[in-house]
């Protein structure tokens, strides 16, 4: 089951060369599917759940009569399943810190992608939902990221035939107090790679709902439902089967370098590992419904930023 070449950058376009993804088996669990009815314990052990104090909130099983849900994962067990694969190797282009499958983990009802620093350097998680493919439809993802100036998250729409661009990233931050999160479509224009983004303040330690969706010529980016970004262009806005890809990445501080932003504080928290969590993820593709119950939706969107060449 290998997914190839996939991106591991920010919003620079790194490759990896060395990036397999594996069928994740991340404790000694029997595998579970991934689907929202399956049992939360499996094999002969017993996969700590959630409780009062480690429950966010309940996956979603609609929204709204313009999408249907295809697929819906709350991490209600103790192995990632079928319906995702792990990230192994290298990102290309970022020296710093490699893929290991061992970064990835689920207890009290949550996945955990890690980052952490060892003798040899940083290694991070990440996690493809590429059975997931699909052209068109609407992402959501409930999560949030420790504090950290040496790593990064990213989540994002990658391409089903590895040729990229193009490439939706609807929440990614290398800001190291987690208080701002970006959103970036890649594409190209007359043999050229292009790129635009939108930028949001919050406070991403906590828990939020990010989200995207994705039409003919419109990209709308989601923060706890609510549209705060579009993208309104058929050349923009890619028309290819695209998959779920969630990851962790080292070296934040050498991408702010390069990238022109303000270089990492002495002040800013610099911790030996810190973990992106997600509650759950849903997938929805356009209802048969969707031309009477998305009236509006090819109309900008009241006070959201409008991203252009």
């Amino acid at each position: 089951m290998r997914v190839g070449a996939v991106r591991v950058g920010a919003s620079r376009r790194l490759l990896s060369t060395a990036l397999v993804p594996l069928v994740a088996m991340v404790s000694a669990c029997t595998a579970a599917s991934g689907s929202a009815d399956e049992a939360a314990t499996t094999g002969g052990a017993a996969c700590p759940q959630p409780d009062a104090v480690t429950a966010t909130a309940p996956a979603p099983s609609a929204a709204g009569p313009a999408w249907e849900q295809v697929f819906v994962d709350d991490f209600d067990r103790c192995s990632l399943g079928e319906q995702w694969g792990t990230y192994a190797g290298s990102p290309g282009g970022n020296p710093v810190g490699t893929w290991d499958e061992s970064m990835v983990t689920l207890a009290d009802g949550t996945l955990r992608l890690a980052g952490e620093r060892t003798p040899t350097g940083w290694v991070t998680g990440g996690v493809s939902n590429y059975p997931v493919t699909q052209t068109y439809g609407r992402w959501e993802v409930r999560m949030r990221a420790d504090p950290s100036a040496d790593l990064s998250y990213h989540l994002l729409l990658w391409p089903q035939n590895e040729q990229w661009p193009p490439e939706i990233d609807f929440a990614e931050s290398v800001s190291a107090m987690r208080d701002e999160m970006s959103a970036f479509v890649h594409w190209q224009s007359a043999g050229q790679n292009r790129k635009a983004n939108a930028d949001i303040a919050g406070r991403f330690i906590d828990w939020h709902t990010v989200g995207v969706e994705w039409l003919p010529g419109l990209i709308r980016y989601l923060l706890d439902g609510q549209v705060w970004a579009e993208v309104r262009s058929a050349d923009m806005v890619p028309n290819t089967p695209m998959w779920l890809g969630m990851q962790v990445e080292a070296g934040a501080c050498e991408r702010r370098l390069d990238w022109g932003m303000t270089p990492c504080g002495d002040d800013e928290p610099r911790p030996q590992s810190a973990d992106l969590e997600v509650d759950w993820v849903s997938v929805y593709r356009p209802s048969a419904e969707f031309a009477s119950a998305a009236e509006g939706y090819f109309s900008p969107t009241p006070g959201a930023i409008q991203i252009g060449e």
